[in-house]
């Protein structure tokens, strides 16, 4: 895999009447290799292909279903089969396209399986969006090595394998969009005890800044978004824990999953074409409240 600079990405300094011609030049790249990705008047993906991890519920789903609306072909993995299943006959029923691939994100030979997959049915690859996770409760005293296992595996780990084995598909289909789902409690810890979710998300965002530099000139885009406390699943089951985070958010609600998949088709899309290596906090300011009030307590 060779990374090709061309007038794009170059550094030269140009002036006077070679100026013009430097500009036109950058500009035909640019449109050539990523300006506009999509035809006037079509979805934001038209012609694309992605994959969506953690797609059988809560925000996933949402995001596997608002990039197939822009015209993608999504393929929806999670280790829930059903929930797979009934977006992937929603997605249809709306007149998209999308593909059920049950697999566990810590698996490596399944996402082997699943880029194999998607080249051999669609030849191409643009999008990878990293939302599979989980959580636990648990603190320093109370965790172990053993314990953090598993979440480790999905959240770090997951993450890295979908960056480590979608990204030579992309490159080859000229460029394109990672998405990863970072947390506030990567670096605001606020109320509730979640040692192992925030070393995981923490990881992820070093890693997303990372594969962000080491795959910009190869056309990759890679960002992240931080979402607060979401209406779905994962968050709902942590009984009374629920009102701290919620008052932990100035707006002092749950996000609608909707909400976050905007964001990710944002960042999946090119109306985001000059973002890399950034996270956006889609936490109701989560992290400015709990800022504000750290500084407060002082």
């Amino acid at each position: 895999m060779k990374s090709e600079r061309g007038a794009f990405f170059d550094n030269a300094v140009v002036s006077g009447p070679d100026q013009k011609a430097f500009e036109e030049k950058v500009y035909a790249e640019a449109q050539a290799k990523r300006w506009p990705r999509v035809a006037e008047g079509t979805g934001k993906f038209e012609g694309q292909v992605a994959i969506v991890t953690g797609a059988a519920g809560g925000q996933g789903e949402m995001e596997a279903k608002m990039i197939a609306q822009q015209g993608a072909k999504v393929y929806m993995a999670d280790i829930e089969e059903e929930g797979l299943k009934r977006v992937e006959a929603a997605i249809g029923a709306d007149g998209g396209e999308a593909v059920a691939f049950p697999m566990d994100v810590a698996d490596e030979d399944a996402w082997q399986a699943l880029v194999k997959k998607v080249l051999d049915e669609s030849g191409r690859l643009d999008v990878l969006v990293n939302n599979a996770g989980m959580c636990q409760n648990g603190t320093v005293l109370t965790e172990t090595r053993e314990s953090l296992t598993r979440i480790m595996d999905v959240d770090c780990w997951g993450v890295y394998n979908g960056m480590h084995y979608c990204a030579p598909a992309i490159i080859e289909a000229g460029g394109g969009t990672i998405v990863n789902t970072c947390s506030y409690q990567g670096t605001h810890f606020g109320p509730g005890s979640f040692i192992g979710y925030a070393m995981a998300k923490a990881a992820v965002m070093g890693m997303t800044r990372a594969a962000a530099t080491d795959l910009g000139t190869y056309g990759i885009r890679v960002n992240a978004v931080s979402p607060g406390l979401v209406l779905s699943g994962m968050t709902m089951p942590r009984g009374q824990n629920r009102a701290g985070l919620v008052d932990a958010s100035s707006m002092k609600r749950y996000a609608l999953p909707e909400e976050i998949a905007s964001v990710v088709l944002f960042l999946a899309s090119d109306d985001s074409s000059f973002i890399n290596g950034e996270f956006i906090a889609a936490d109701g300011g989560a992290t400015t409240y709990l800022h504000l009030a750290t500084a407060d307590k002082k």
